[in-house]
């Protein structure tokens, strides 16, 4: 496992951050999914939590110990329906394709758990598709559960 370090995104790691939004779809989206426009929902809602635009957001940087950044996790408060509480969400997580297999993402996973828990948070959640297996397992491993299935009916 590498020496990872967490940290809150700063100004200097936005193009870093930026970057890699694309990665978060590099596993290829259901079909009825417009990938380009995918990408700038992702890239518009990541800079505005890194800009500090959205209220009860954080973006925190994964890098190692001679400051060379890893990945990158966006953690949000969300409303869950059960509970009809705020709980801690991640809303996106991607390590650098060159960093993959080091822990870098359970890391950043504990990050956002522990974000949570200063927040008085219950639960962390997150989402993930159903054809990118690569990380379920990582998520898994963290101590995440799958709890809906989610099934979309395109109507175009």
């Amino acid at each position: 496992m590498t020496d990872v370090r967490i940290r809150p995104a700063g100004d200097e790691d936005r193009a870093f951050i930026l970057g890699l939004v694309p990665e978060l779809l590099a596993f290829g989206p259901p079909a009825w999914r417009n990938l380009s426009e995918m990408i700038a929902v992702d890239t518009d809602v990541v800079g505005a939590a890194l800009a500090g635009r959205m209220e009860g957001s954080a973006v925190l940087i994964a890098e190692n110990a001679a400051g060379a950044r890893l990945g990158f996790i966006h953690v949000t408060g969300e409303r869950d329906y059960y509970l009809q509480d705020t709980c801690g969400h991640v809303a996106d997580i991607v390590v650098a394709p060159d960093a993959r297999g080091q822990g870098v993402g359970r890391a950043l996973l504990a990050a956002a758990e522990q974000w949570s828990k200063d927040r008085g948070y219950r639960l962390l959640t997150l989402n993930v598709f159903v054809g990118n297996r690569g990380p379920q397992s990582v998520y898994e491993q963290a101590g995440f559960h799958a709890e809906v299935i989610k099934y979309v009916k395109p109507l175009v």
